[in-house]
């Protein structure tokens, strides 16, 4: 494991981080300099322990919300106030320089995005004071409550999507990922939170067998083909349901698989399903079911590498199991607070949370399984793979 302290670096600034790779660690800091908003784009180099400024940007807009996505070659960032206004632009990892820079003034107020590779997104408007008839008309036509456009950086174009299954989706749902030289658009389609589909199928005698939970998936390629073309239904591929009795809920992937956790409601059953990236084999990897036994517990999924965790109360201390990609089995202190991941089968990252009506503190613990030894810092945390990054 190794441990990345960046809050030296950071300071006393809003910071975000957004890709931890090998050798590099991408993140923001928004900080106000005489009077002015800037927002800095900096790496780490975790072979030098330095670090350089690739961009700085002067936010003429107060309120002005950085949306960040990471691909190979750059940085894509979304500045919007929650307005019509937007501005879109591309920096280059190396140089820092822009590719890209695109400002749009939307039909309606930005909602969300999502950004599906270095030269496309997929952004969401809501109704605002001005285009309120509009949208009326067209909710009445579509049924939509939002609007959904995907946008072409290079051709500084953008097309309406009219697919439902788009349309109805957050930006959450729009999930994208390589397969060797080509990239993949899954779309999830859950119907409501857990809490929601259960009542579903409580009342399932009014409601019917038919309140579903899709996952659909798609060649990126052929999506932006169909979407272009203004079809009603771009060709997905459904590759995993759950009717009314049921819920299938994405829960992360690695390299080879991508999987979710799956539940069946009369039986109670609940279990972690992968979904061969290549081959499209499905299969159930876990059981995600207390024993008879352990009455208070819970199961913790790594969403980055699909790691599976089982965390019981004993009474004076939880004991953490591995069941997917971990053999861990180790009792930890309540103190710690929430079980987060575990590195190396071995460093237990935990976080808890100390709140009252105005403040806030944030604490994150590692704990060395092998040694006992136990360390505990104010401040935020993300793990990746076996690299663990304070700020």
């Amino acid at each position: 494991m190794k441990v990345v302290d960046l809050r030296n670096i950071f300071a006393n600034c809003n910071d975000q981080l957004i890709e931890i790779s090998d050798n590099r660690i991408y993140y923001a800091e928004e900080k106000n300099e005489e009077g002015h908003n800037s927002l800095f784009l900096l790496e780490y180099n975790r072979i030098t322990k330095r670090e350089r400024i690739l961009a700085n940007y002067i936010l003429d807009r107060p309120a002005f919300v950085p949306h960040f996505f990471s691909f190979p070659d750059i940085i894509f960032m979304v500045l919007e106030d929650g307005s019509s206004h937007i501005e879109l632009l591309s920096i280059d990892k190396i140089t820092g320089e822009e590719r890209s820079a695109v400002m749009l003034n939307l039909v309606g107020n930005f909602s969300e995005c999502a950004a599906l590779d270095e030269n496309h997104v997929i952004l969401f408007t809501e109704e605002d004071e001005t285009h309120a008839e509009l949208f009326s008309e067209y909710r009445r036509l579509t049924g939509f409550a939002r609007v959904a456009l995907l946008f072409d950086l290079e051709e500084e174009s953008y097309y309406y999507l009219r697919d439902p299954r788009i349309c109805n989706a957050s930006a959450n749902d729009l999930v994208t990922y390589s397969l060797e030289d080509d990239r993949q658009l899954l779309v999830l389609q859950p119907h409501g939170d857990e809490k929601e589909k259960w009542n579903c199928y409580r009342n399932r005698r009014w409601l019917g067998d038919h309140v579903n939970d899709h996952v659909w998936l798609c060649p990126l390629f052929d999506f932006i083909v169909s979407a272009k073309s203004g079809e009603k239904r771009v060709p997905l591929e459904l590759i995993l349901s759950a009717g009314t009795d049921g819920l299938v809920r994405y829960a992360g992937m690695n390299e080879e698989e991508i999987y979710f956790r799956v539940k069946h409601f009369p039986s109670n059953d609940q279990r972690l399903c992968a979904v061969n990236k290549r081959t499209g084999k499905r299969q159930i990897v876990a059981q995600l079911n207390l024993r008879s036994n352990e009455l208070d517990g819970y199961f913790s999924i790594d969403t980055e590498d699909g790691r599976a965790y089982k965390i019981v109360d004993q009474g004076d201390c939880f004991v953490a199991t591995g069941v997917l990609h971990s053999n861990l089995h180790a009792p930890y202190s309540k103190e710690l607070g929430d079980f987060i991941t575990c590195v190396e089968d071995r460093f237990i990252i935990a976080k808890y949370v100390l709140a009252d009506e105005t403040d806030s503190f944030e604490f994150h613990s590692i704990y060395d399984c092998l040694t006992g030894e136990q360390q505990s810092y104010e401040c935020s945390c993300a793990v990746r793979g076996g690299t663990v990054v304070l700020y």
